[in-house]
């Protein structure tokens, strides 16, 4: 190859192979990072070696949405007597104890307590200890490679004693018996300490998974379970039930169950990702057959005369060849380059990905490339005279006509990707509105703490809120963005059954806190009991002691709970007494409702609106909330730790802000916000780009046509709307296709929430009517030239 004449080549038309090499390496890019995403996205839990005979058993009762966990060994029989079913594993997890070693204490999340074939079915290697003596009796501990690092800061700790404190842990401390590998990322669980539990599943509730037969029909599984279930509950209920078994390698992607072990990634997204690749790949390649176009255009006299002197068809195709080659490889190589620091900083693990596989993908996209650089020098060979030696040494205009369904195509894709961004903001601003404390980003939240810090809780209030820089201070049985799955049987006053309502237990300041206020009556008063008063009476309760307590509670219901016990009015409820029947909550057995409140997003959005009876007591306290000054964050960490110090000493304090927590729940649509975001900006700058370069070819093809317009006494605005005219018709046009197809995809993604935005035509106008302002700004000041072109000038222009 003459390097000098292709070094040339290469310099002509730079902004075209600037445009052109911009792009590309764009959508290098972005395929290399989102395909390793979508890669680890459909790898979770295929590694282990059981995973396609493995299930997860959940039931949904009376229509509602399934709780991923099932109470106590109720279906135990049921599941035993199944012959497709081999073995049933149960555990449940412990959201935060501490562990203590050496007189260290140090807070662990996700503890695992488990029954016995835990490790039957979640086959991790070990590192210290073998199976089955690692898990042989209750009470023994494994944990981890990373848990043993820091806690002995080697993994050679077999029989080392650790303790551990947790409010729902019956075991203080247990010798360690294995030591296994981390769990990989692409897993729905994790945890670091798993232990063999001491009969945990009678009363509590548990994640149950199932080990089948090979080649076990899950759907028809869950029919028969279904059948099965349903006829033992109609003995004594007239609950109606629905049983799901969910295949192991299906649960990151396509469970949608309240409490699930891990914030679950979306197969909505997966496509989503992927087919916003595909919207970049089109316009990306568009824009480079279209300047690729103009490039050949602009060289066709220089091809014509190779032509004329012999050389072949196949000569002037190499040489293309070779510039699309170089482009496109020098393309990938930053491409690569780039996906390899973007997925870095973005902690994408390419662990999951096959090298041969991505290698194929980049051929593949190579290959893309030459071929939309090719199509123009193709299409002139076969079809023009350019194919046989005549002597037409015309410049063939090239002119909107040209391409305009692709442009229609290109321009239909941004309006649509631009859309679809506005209504992912939209829904996302509904998500902070409505999720209570999440405009707000000085609440502080610590997560479920042990017995001994909760018996502290009150102290602990006390001491910050002497200081300015604490706000304020409550506590709740859960945090925000939970589930709310405990519940309660209650009586009316008036008699009659029993009516079950979920409850939420709070502290006192929880409704000021997060400033929710009466729609009618009031807040409740201060607290009478102490904790210790509360603890005594729960204790008399357990023994089966008489009850003697004249204190009654006042409660809080929200309007869903209103229509649930039948009033048909704010008013109507206050003051009306309430009976708590049937649940270990009832040592203060009945109360009045003092205070109606409209529905607030306690758990998330993806819920209706549930019926909530709130009480307000000292016990059950177990995650704590503070409100910092806004101004002074700093200061108020620096006082939190040292309170915490002085009331909790040897205590470690782990917190959060809850905007933070927020951002894990709904962390897919946080993901799918700025990727949307950032392909619409990707999409709508190489659009623009390609469009200002093509219209300075096409000013200068048009010259002398533009010359004899103004001779004939053309203004610039006259000059100006001819040039932008074509472009204005078809934008119109993409905007009415863009319209029904981005309103059916926000129609279906909004079907995942229970709060929805609204898609108002304003919404839908304003994106048209932008894109088309941003590209007539562009053209116009590309075509400025052409408005002061001196008509004798454009004249001589050939």
């Amino acid at each position: 190859m003459n390097t000098p004449y292709f070094l040339r080549r290469l310099a002509k038309v730079k902004s075209l192979r600037f445009i052109n090499l911009l792009g590309l390496v764009l959508m290098f890019t972005c395929v290399f990072v989102s395909y390793t995403y979508i890669t680890k996205e459909l790898s979770y839990d295929k590694f282990y070696t059981k995973s396609d005979r493995i299930a997860r058993l959940t039931l949904a009762f009376d229509g509602n949405q399934p709780d991923g966990r099932l109470f106590g060994d109720t279906y135990a029989p049921i599941l035993k007597n199944c012959p497709e079913i081999e073995e049933t594993l149960k555990f449940t997890k412990i959201q935060t104890a501490t562990v203590i070693h050496n007189d260290e204490k140090y807070v662990v999340n996700d503890i695992l307590l488990t029954s016995g074939n835990f490790f039957t079915f979640f086959d991790l290697p070990f590192v210290q200890g073998t199976l089955p003596s690692a898990f042989d009796s209750k009470g023994k501990i494994v944990i981890s490679e990373r848990m043993a690092i820091r806690l002995f800061g080697q993994t050679d700790v077999i029989g080392q004693k650790i303790g551990l404190n947790s409010r729902r842990l019956s075991t203080n401390e247990g010798f360690i018996s294995g030591v296994y590998k981390d769990i990989p990322d692409n897993s729905h669980l994790h945890s670091d300490i798993i232990i063999y539990g001491d009969n945990f599943e009678k009363d509590n509730y548990c994640y149950t998974y199932l080990l089948l037969k090979d080649k076990t029909d899950t759907q028809a599984l869950a029919d028969k379970l279904t059948g099965l279930i349903q006829a033992d509950i109609n003995k004594n209920k007239t609950e109606t039930v629905l049983a799901d078994v969910m295949p192991l390698a299906d649960i990151h992607l396509h469970s949608r169950i309240l409490r699930e072990l891990e914030s679950n990634g979306n197969i909505n997204y997966v496509y989503l990702i992927g087919g916003a690749n595909i919207l970049l790949l089109i316009i990306v390649l568009f824009n480079l057959w279209l300047n690729s176009n103009v490039i050949f255009s602009y060289h066709r006299r220089y091809y014509q005369l190779l032509r004329l002197n012999g050389a072949s068809s196949f000569e002037v195709i190499k040489d293309e060849i070779s510039i699309a080659t170089f482009l496109g490889g020098i393309s990938l190589i930053f491409g690569i380059l780039l996906s390899f620091f973007l997925n870095k900083a973005f902690g994408i693990s390419g662990e999951s990905v096959n090298i041969i596989s991505k290698i194929g993908i980049a051929a593949l996209l190579l290959i893309c490339t030459v071929l939309a650089s090719l199509l123009p020098a193709i299409q002139n060979m076969v079809s023009t005279t350019f194919s046989n030696q005549n002597y037409d040494l015309r410049t063939k205009r090239f002119s909107f006509s040209n391409v305009r369904y692709m442009l229609v195509v290109q321009y239909a894709i941004v309006i649509f990707i631009i859309i679809v961004a506005a209504g992912i903001k939209g829904q996302m601003s509904v998500i902070k509105t409505n999720q209570i404390g999440a405009e707000n980003d000085s609440i502080l939240v610590l997560k479920e703490q042990p017995q001994e810090v909760i018996d502290k809780f009150r102290l602990f209030k006390q001491e910050l809120l002497k200081h300015s820089e604490i706000e304020m201070v409550t506590a709740a049985m859960q945090l925000p963005g939970e589930a709310v799955r405990d519940g309660i049987f209650i009586k009316k006053e008036d008699g009659g059954e029993s009516i079950y309502c979920p409850i939420l237990i709070v502290g006192e300041d929880f409704f000021p806190f997060f400033n929710i206020k009466p729609v009618s009556g009031e807040l409740p008063p201060p607290l009478v009991l102490t904790q210790e008063e509360e603890a005594q009476l729960l204790t008399d309760r357990f023994e089966g002691k008489e009850n003697k307590t004249s204190i009654r509670d006042n409660y809080i219901i929200n309007r869903s709970a209103l229509k649930l016990l039948g009033y048909s009015s704010p008013d109507e409820a206050i003051g009306k007494e309430l009976i708590l029947d049937r649940s270990i909550i009832d040592y203060i057995p009945s109360g009045r409702i003092c205070g109606v409140v409209d529905d607030f997003v306690f758990s998330t959005v993806f819920e209706e609106a549930t019926p909530m009876l709130v009480i307000q007591r000292n016990m059950f306290m177990n995650c704590f909330m503070l409100h910092l000054a806004p101004d002074n964050t700093e200061k108020a960490l620096g006082i939190l730790n040292k309170v915490w110090a002085d009331v909790n000493p040897g205590y470690p304090l782990d917190y959060s802000f809850l905007k933070d927590s927020y951002k894990v729940v709904y962390h897919n649509e946080l993901n799918a916000e700025r990727i949307v975001n950032l392909f619409s900006g990707l999409c709508l700058a190489i659009t623009i780009l390609g469009l200002i370069v093509f219209m300075a070819f096409m000013i200068k093809t048009r010259t002398k046509e533009i010359g004899i317009r103004k001779i004939n006494g053309a203004s610039g605005k006259d000059i100006l709307y001819m040039l932008n005219r074509s472009l204005l018709t078809w934008i119109a046009l993409a905007f009415i296709i863009a319209i029904p197809v981005s309103k059916y995809v926000m129609d279906k993604w909004l079907e995942n929430f229970a709060y929805k935005a609204s898609l108002p035509w304003w919404l839908f106008m304003g994106a048209g009517v932008s894109v088309m302002l941003i590209s007539v700004i562009a053209v116009s000041w590309q075509c400025r030239h052409a408005t002061r072109i001196n008509p004798v000038e454009g004249l001589k222009s050939n």
